[in-house]
């Protein structure tokens, strides 16, 4: 019986090894500079990331330098052959020009009739083709300056609320964290301008709603043990992982947020009320195109659950990497005093004692906004982009073809000091007009085509939260204080957090 039972673990370990290991060579056959590829994880970078030597941040950091004359190159990822450009003309190329052959993102599409993973898939992140193309045709007016404005007063009675915790903060001496901090204030601002719910997590940082989005994100905390080993499986075979049972996002969050959505839209419906923010404008949009003819909506995809996917996505998208964003910024105003005070001056002689804070006030906030920034290329929260090739695609000025669904990476920290007049400092003057920076130097909310299109609405929050902190007190550091930023893939955060405290402003 052992023996049978021995044979057959050969056989299956034969059979994975096979699966992993089947296109290791290929760059190399092909003409293409190839970082080696080993059975299980792929390339090096790959290695060191899995046995956490290495943060994913700085993943292609020290590969690209054993490439140092090439303008790309082939590695593995687990067994997923990928392309990364190091050129920033060949980037631009493969990303704004030539973009119709980049056109979809990388994701993890389950063919499953369960609900939950249809919402997934209806996400705007994880659409392709025809399908990414209407849906964003859909959504993107939600996002324009007019409707932006309906928002303001929304994601500004949520800083107010903020603004009375750091007062409280500041007279008990309390050290603060700053991805729990502001992670509460922009939880309440989602929840607000994009479900309609009025919450104050600082009151209650146990409601359902938040612990439901915590686990949705997970945060520390609330992520399971198994979610790293859960992701290991989906990115070697998705259709094993769904044989066995596995889905993207964690179990009752999805269904827990779509009642709400159903609830408020139904609630809406019969009482013709309105809030001017997400849900409103999505159904007006939605309901613009339920309006075309049935031909024109032949082929097209259940609305309904295109409402509830995207009204998620706009939660799920926003949440986490807005609290980030936030953390980083304060980190870079807690260890660059002058600065803060530079941003502090701006944001009194643009808001001044006014109790209404305006879009208009916002968009004047220039300085502010190359503090954010700054914050995001400098401390790198986001140093690659990457595309699928929708179809067969030779590189100019090679050989080599691209075939098509195959992954390309974009590494743009090769280039920062190309594009921006003091890249290896935090400067903000970075962004300045008048150093000339290049915008492409800086992928924070993406390049092209498929860019953020929740970025205006970002910038709103973070400038909201930093209007309401630094017009009122200074952010210090404390003891707590990390010297330097280290990202933990285990956390999705940072080593040792960003503690600091805030003093009030003498006035």
């Amino acid at each position: 019986m052992w023996i049978e039972c021995l044979l057959l673990f050969l056989s299956l370990f034969l059979g994975f090894y096979v699966y992993i290991t089947k296109h290791f060579g290929y760059f190399k056959a092909n003409g293409v500079p190839e970082a080696k590829g080993t059975f299980p994880f792929g390339s090096e970078p790959m290695w060191k990331m899995m046995l956490g030597k290495l943060n994913v941040l700085n993943l292609l950091d020290d590969i690209v330098k054993e490439f140092p004359n090439d303008r790309f190159f082939g590695m593995f990822f687990f067994r997923q052959r990928v392309i990364i450009v190091k050129d920033q003309e060949l980037a631009k190329i493969i990303l704004i020009k030539d973009a119709d052959h980049f056109a979809d993102r990388p994701s993890v599409v389950v063919d499953s009739k369960i609900e939950s993973e249809e919402i997934v898939n209806m996400f705007l992140t994880s659409l392709k083709g025809e399908q990414w193309k209407k849906m964003r045709s859909i959504v993107s007016p939600v996002f324009t300056s007019g409707k932006l404005k309906l928002m303001v007063p929304h994601i500004d009675k949520c800083a107010k609320n903020l603004e009375e915790v750091l007062a409280a903060a500041a007279s008990s001496g309390e050290v603060l964290e700053a991805k729990d901090v502001y992670g509460k204030f922009n939880l309440d601002a989602i929840a607000t301008s994009g479900f309609g719910i009025e919450s104050n997590s600082f009151k209650e940082p146990n409601s359902v709603f938040r612990t439901t989005a915590l686990k949705m994100v997970r945060a520390e905390g609330y992520a399971s043990k198994w979610d790293i080993l859960k992701f290991f499986v989906f990115a070697v075979s998705p259709k094993f992982a769904q044989l066995l049972g596995l889905t993207m996002m964690p179990p009752g969050t999805i269904e827990f947020f779509a009642g709400i959505i159903r609830q408020t839209v139904e609630k809406r419906r019969e009482m013709g009320t309105r809030r001017n923010d997400i849900i409103d404008l999505l159904m007006d949009e939605l309901n613009k195109d339920n309006n075309k003819s049935e031909q024109e909506n032949e082929d097209d995809f259940d609305m309904e659950i295109a409402l509830i996917s995207n009204a998620i996505i706009f939660f799920f998208a926003g949440f986490d990497t807005s609290s980030m964003s936030m953390a980083v910024a304060v980190f870079s105003f807690i260890t660059n005093p002058s600065i803060q005070e530079k941003a502090r001056q701006e944001i009194q002689g643009v808001v001044g004692d006014s109790d209404n804070i305006t879009f208009e006030h916002l968009q004047d906030l220039k300085y502010t906004e190359n503090c954010i920034n700054e914050a995001l290329r400098f401390y790198g929260l986001v140093t690659s982009l990457q595309r699928i090739c929708t179809k067969d695609y030779k590189i100019p000025d090679s050989n080599f073809t691209i075939p098509k669904d195959m992954s390309v990476t974009i590494h743009d920290k090769l280039y920062q000091n190309e594009c921006f007049f003091n890249a290896e400092q935090f400067d903000p003057d970075n962004f300045a007009a008048e150093n000339n920076p290049n915008k492409f130097g800086f992928s924070s909310f993406g390049q092209g085509p498929r860019n953020c299109i929740g970025m205006r609405y970002a910038y709103i929050a973070i400038k909201l939260a930093l209007v309401h902190t630094l017009s009122n007190f200074k952010l210090v550091k404390c003891a707590q204080t990390p010297e330097k930023l280290e990202f933990e893939l285990t956390k999705n955060y940072f080593k040792d957090g960003v503690k600091f405290k805030v003093e009030p402003l003498i006035q």
